[in-house]
């Protein structure tokens, strides 16, 4: 599918629900296991308890509780978060905003012109950032977007708590949160916070 039609089919998702539920999804286990059940149980009532509906750009879940979460070519999530309701959330959001991403490719580039001058070097995936500098790039997009999300849903101490609490994407995360006004606006100069403001 071209970009032009991706990006219109995922505008008119969006236009399609005011409140998506757990209903609207399609969601499928990799495994069929008690944890993989355990974690669509908790997705499916946190989708119907949570307006998420700003933030989702597709329908269709898997569930593998050997793959860690990832957004293509399916949106991925596990069973790591089955205790921790908001990290859980904030994780299938995280995921949903990197289809924004594709959908918006020319705000995100631009937006990335103007990081890789407020940060002219980020580091590694073992240092906190992501595996490479464009990965990294994108994830302070993402992270301040899925912040703002997260806060809008649980407030702004548990989405800090949440952010702050994860165990990878540390240095971008701590970005996020000790630079937010400045991310922030960055990003609305590029019209990618308009889902989350």
């Amino acid at each position: 599918m071209s970009r032009i039609l991706l990006t219109i089919s995922l505008i008119f998702v969006l236009s399609l629900s005011a409140f998506a539920s757990s209903s609207d999804f399609d969601i499928r286990l990799a495994n069929n296991s008690p944890r993989e059940k355990a974690a669509e149980k908790q997705l499916k009532r946190l989708l119907d308890t949570y307006d998420v509906s700003p933030f989702v750009f597709t329908y269709s879940i898997k569930i593998d509780q050997d793959d860690a979460p990832h957004s293509h070519p399916i949106l991925t999530l596990n069973d790591y978060f089955i205790e921790d309701d908001a990290s859980a959330l904030s994780t299938f959001i995280h995921e949903q905003l990197h289809w924004f991403g594709i959908a918006f490719e020319p705000q995100v580039n631009a937006a990335i012109k103007d990081l890789k001058t407020l940060y002219p070097k980020v580091p590694s995936g073992r240092r906190g950032g992501a595996r490479d500098d464009y990965s990294t790039y994108v994830h302070l997009i993402v992270g301040l977007q899925e912040y703002y999300a997260s806060a809008s849903l649980f407030g702004i101490d548990e989405a800090r708590r949440v952010l702050l609490g994860k165990t990878w994407y540390t240095w971008i995360y701590r970005e996020v949160v000790e630079n937010e006004e400045e991310l922030a606006k960055l990003l609305r100069k590029h019209d990618l916070l308009f889902m989350v403001e």
